[in-house]
């Protein structure tokens, strides 16, 4: 029998119990009242047991609860900084090689330029060498004449 049946025995004792006259009193079953009292007092540490049991076992789960949550709250803090220091570290890395590509460009540019000037350079003294050496045939072809 549960507490909250005894209680409704003696509610039901009390609504059905014969009143006295002119005293607003009622006549209650001592022995019966006795008995729902003794079932009282026999359930009530029961149910004082369980009512401890259910509110510490809610604190464990809350506990337990709370536990995970700042366990899975320090797992996400730690992968979102892996991730960050790995984007950091690619971004890093992606400027490091456009700047080595920039200057191998800028490398390769200077080289182009400069195999330019040398070409254009030795034209230049081709040209002046044939040009001389043109001279020289023409000043010999106008000795051949006279």
């Amino acid at each position: 029998m549960d507490i909250l049946q005894t209680i409704d025995e003696l509610e039901e004792l009390v609504e059905t119990s014969g009143s006295v006259p002119f005293s607003g009193k009622i006549a209650v079953d001592k022995n019966r009242l006795l008995e729902l009292i003794n079932n009282l007092k026999l359930e009530l540490p029961n149910e004082i047991k369980e009512a401890t049991w259910v509110k510490d076992e809610k604190e464990r789960i809350l506990s337990e609860a709370k536990a995970d949550a700042q366990r899975t709250r320090a797992e996400a803090d730690e992968e979102s900084s892996r991730l960050l220091d790995e984007n950091y570290i690619m971004k890093l890395a992606y400027e490091k090689a456009e700047k080595l590509v920039n200057e191998a460009n800028e490398e390769a540019s200077q080289v182009r330029q400069g195999a330019r000037n040398y070409a254009d350079e030795v034209l230049q003294n081709t040209q002046e060498n044939l040009s001389e050496v043109i001279r020289i045939i023409n000043t010999n072809r106008e000795q051949l004449k006279n």
